[in-house]
């Protein structure tokens, strides 16, 4: 009887186990805040990416048109589970060219910054004379 009692504790035991295994395995990683000096680090990284893209043929580049058009939170960055950083720049209430929000991913560590500003209908979204491509 003692067996038999063993036996069905242990069979209860590595069910439960096996059914949180499951659950840590299918429970999706949250996406984290980071610190004001990270969220920092990775705007400047991003403005010094987008410094020498072109803006129009007049001379400037997306760097200016960000610092212009937009104005960024660092509330706003958050760092995903694949570690980069997602800068956030949200166009100010009185410009009204461009995107309410312009995202960029930062790899801080690397420096690798990677825009994620195109549309749902259209590669580019069409504004700023190119800089939303980048």
């Amino acid at each position: 009887m003692l067996a038999i009692a063993m036996s069905a504790l242990l069979t209860i035991s590595i069910a439960c186990s096996n059914n949180d295994t499951e659950d840590v395995l299918h429970t999706p990683t949250p996406i984290t805040t980071v610190s004001p000096e990270i969220a920092l680090i990775a705007r400047q990284l991003t403005i010094a990416y987008l410094s020498d893209k072109p803006w129009g043929f007049f001379g400037a580049t997306c760097d200016q048109w960000i610092e212009i058009d937009y104005a960024w939170n660092p509330d706003t960055s958050e760092q995903s589970p694949d570690e980069r950083v997602t800068v956030v720049f949200e166009r100010l209430q009185e410009r009204i060219l461009g995107p309410q929000n312009l995202l960029f991913r930062v790899d801080v560590d690397s420096g690798t910054v990677q825009g994620d500003n195109q549309s749902e209908t259209s590669e580019r979204l069409g504004v700023a004379e190119g800089c939303d491509k980048w």
